[in-house]
């Protein structure tokens, strides 16, 4: 490398963000956020109802969640019935997880805004299919009667709940070596700026979506919504913790500033969100 190359690479790293480009990667990581949130909540119920109507139970998800027409413990509620209905929820994030973190990895080109969606599809739904079973064990259902009906004794779910925790945060790891390779060394290259970056673009969007866990104001606070944001936590934890490798990824290219076309897509997540959520509010039922 020239000494000029070797001179503009070494003010990238020094230069510090304005804070005007990460009150633009506030914008865009929040309303991706919300976006994947709400996008992860309907298909994901929307999954577990295709299945309980399969087997002829009726029920209904609105923005309280999803809700059965029948006791689980009437004649329709059969061990089939049961571990298939319960699991399909946690098993269709587990698939948009993957989907979505492989598409995080290995697409070259993105745009921020596509870049946060993939980030945000990701840890959301790696939390619902990993972490709600966290959740559901400590609270007592859900999942939670799958295991009992297998006969699990608590031994095997606390040391599922162990192995779910180191997962989510290899999961992160992932994560964060991504966000490494995409983003100018600026953003991330020492201690304070790593944070300030981090705070801004992700926990605070993070925060956001804490502050309202569910679209049912009388369960915010909920010992339940409580853990299942929590467990985010560990996907998040690498992010500040884990030293950066610049050998991995080192295929994608870096994100310098939004596109017109990110403006565009943050048009896009704002209409998404508004109508799932409108197909929510009278309930979501199949005929």
């Amino acid at each position: 490398m020239s000494n000029r190359g070797k001179k503009i690479l070494k003010m990238e790293k020094s230069e510090p963000v304005k804070l005007w480009k990460l009150t633009q990667l506030f914008v865009i990581s929040s309303l991706a956020a919300t976006f994947a949130f709400t996008l992860v909540f309907f298909l994901t119920n929307w999954v577990a109802l295709y299945f309980a109507y399969d087997f002829n139970i009726p029920g209904h998800f609105d923005l309280n969640g999803l809700v059965f027409d029948t006791e689980k413990a009437g004649d329709l509620w059969t061990f089939d019935a049961t571990v298939t209905i319960l699991l399909s929820k946690p098993v269709s994030a587990l698939l948009m997880a993957v989907v979505s973190l492989a598409a995080f990895m290995f697409i070259k080109r993105k745009l921020i805004s596509f870049f946060f969606f993939l980030f945000w599809m990701n840890v959301l739904s790696f939390n619902l299919a990993l972490g709600g079973l966290v959740d559901d064990a400590i609270m007592g259902s859900g999942t939670y009667d799958v295991l009992m009906l297998m006969k699990m004794n608590l031994t095997a779910v606390v040391l599922s709940s162990l192995i779910i925790s180191y997962l989510l945060y290899r999961v992160g790891m992932i994560n964060y070596f991504v966000v490494w390779a995409s983003f100018p060394k600026n953003y991330l290259n020492n201690w304070q700026a790593r944070s300030v970056f981090l705070m801004i673009a992700i926990v605070l969007p993070w925060l956001l979506l804490f502050t309202f866990p569910s679209f049912d104001s009388e369960s915010h606070y909920s010992l339940s919504n409580f853990l299942k944001n929590v467990s985010v936590l560990v996907i998040l934890l690498p992010l500040f913790i884990v030293k950066p490798k610049d050998a991995f990824f080192s295929h994608l290219e870096i994100l310098n500033h939004p596109q017109k076309f990110d403006w565009l897509n943050l048009g896009l997540f704002a209409l998404g969100t508004f109508l799932l959520y409108y197909f929510m509010v009278d309930g979501v039922y199949l005929s």
